[in-house]
Order: structure tokens, then C-alpha cells, then sequence
């Protein structure tokens, strides 16, 4: 399993020693800043074992948002609990507003509307969210406004979000902090993490990424993912036979 102990040897190693710092931060923290923009960037594909199996969400009585889990960054799909006599339906953020403004048609019954969207204001619903602040969590905007409190209403399933992982406490015990990534997906993790140290030193970031994308390493954990298809090469002719309207199908043997 990689640790950010791993890690960090990797990103010396790449550097030939440690990285290049500011006044105000430390090297610890430096490390930090690649493995997480290395993580983020690596966390930007829709792979497979970002995945996670259904949480719920609560719906709350005259809110008519949602919260959603810390980790969730993509959504997959929505179901109501059963036997609770209604059905959720994601739809656009802008399709939402034209329900809320009645500019849309009238809606189904015992339908709930959902859309994924960052807030811009506090909890308050008052006060904006300005610079200096944290970056707002995603939520479920729901449309009707939900008119009682419902506990586990909506199951979701979706893509987590990369874990921040942070220099000053990793870095006290950086071999027990283990990166939360399948071990297919390490070494494309490693070529990403020298790629972002060696580039923020003599630049290139763009052509490194370019070239880890449409090379090997990323090629194997595709296929081992799932996103990816493997080639079976150039296809036989079929000298007999119905005609193979879905050559993957052939490829793989369904088709004789």
C-alpha cells in the first residue's frame, strides 16, 4: 500500500533533494501542496474506484437544500427510501430556479426535483461568501421545499473527492497514512506527483501531464479500472455466418 511516506521519498527523489520553499512555508508543507494537486488532478478522471455504494441524505423541514456527504464531489444516481411514496429526479440548477420562479410547467405529484450546487451565502442564507473563506461544500438544492423533516430520505451514489492530505500532520508519522487509491492506480499517482515537483522547479508541467495521460502507466490503470477497453487487435473476417453487427461482441468471443 502507498504511504505518504511513499510519496514524499519519490517526490526527493524526482528533485534530487528537497523542493524549492518561500518564506512562511515549510518543506513539509511544500510536499503537501504536490501530493494534493498531483491527488486533485488524478481525482479529475471519472475512475471506477471513486465510486461509492449508496449513503443517505435527510431531507429537512422547510430547507430546500440537502446536505451531502464531506467526500461527495460527483453524483451518480438518487433513489428515494422505500415506502416512502414519492420518487427523486436530478435535474439542472437552472431548471430548478424555473420551478422555484414558476416559469415551468406544473410539476408531477409526489415528484422531488434535485440538483447538485454550491451555495453563496452562509448558513444563515444571508451573509455572502467572501474571499478568505472556505471554498463552499456542494448540496442538493431540492425543489419542492420539503415540508417535514424526513431522516434517510434520498440514497445517493457517487464519486468521492480527493482527501487532503496535510504536511505538518503526515508528516509526523507519514508510513502509517495510507493514500486512498487502489494499488493499480499507484504508480500513475508516483508519475504524477514527480511530474508536479519537477515542473514547479523548471516548469513543464502541462507537456509532463500530456505525456503520462496518453502513455503506458495510465493506459494500464484505465484498463484495470474499467474506463478503458483493451485492444484485441485487428478483427478476422467473418468468412461465414450472419453478419457481426458489433464487432466488440466478436472481439470477445460472444459472436462465432
Amino acid at each position: 500500500m502507498l504511504t505518504y511516506g511513499g510519496l514524499r521519498q519519490h517526490i526527493l527523489l524526482a528533485l534530487g533533494g528537497q523542493p524549492s520553499i518561500v518564506s512562511g512555508v515549510t518543506q513539509n508543507q511544500r510536499i503537501a501542496e504536490i501530493v494534493n494537486q498531483a491527488g486533485n488532478y488524478l481525482f479529475s478522471k471519472q475512475w471506477r474506484f471513486r465510486e461509492r455504494t449508496g449513503r443517505p441524505v435527510s431531507l429537512v423541514a422547510n430547507q430546500n437544500w440537502a446536505a451531502m456527504p464531506g467526500d461527495a464531489e460527483e453524483i451518480i444516481s438518487l433513489v428515494t427510501k422505500a415506502g416512502l411514496g414519492w420518487r427523486v429526479e436530478l435535474t439542472s440548477p437552472e431548471q430548478i430556479e424555473l420551478f422555484r420562479n414558476s416559469m415551468a410547467p406544473a410539476l408531477l405529484d409526489s415528484v422531488y426535483y434535485a440538483a447538485l450546487s454550491r451555495p453563496w451565502a452562509q448558513a444563515d442564507n444571508v451573509t455572502p461568501l467572501v474571499a478568505g473563506t472556505a471554498f463552499p461544500a456542494p448540496r442538493l438544492d431540492i425543489y419542492p421545499t420539503p415540508q417535514a423533516t424526513t431522516n434517510d430520505a434520498i440514497i445517493m451514489r457517487y464519486r468521492a473527492g480527493w482527501t487532503a492530505v496535510s504536511g505538518e500532520t503526515n508528516a509526523v508519522t507519514p508510513d502509517t497514512y495510507i493514500i486512498p487509491v487502489p494499488p493499480y492506480v499507484e504508480a500513475l499517482l508516483i508519475a504524477y506527483c514527480r511530474a508536479f515537483a519537477v515542473a514547479y522547479e523548471d516548469e513543464g508541467l502541462a507537456a509532463r501531464l500530456i505525456e503520462i495521460d496518453n502513455g503506458p502507466i495510465w493506459n494500464a490503470a484505465a484498463i484495470k479500472d474499467g474506463i478503458a477497453q483493451r485492444d484485441y487487435g485487428r478483427l478476422n473476417p467473418v468468412r461465414s455466418g450472419a453478419f457481426v453487427s458489433d464487432p466488440v461482441r466478436y472481439r470477445r468471443g460472444f459472436v462465432q
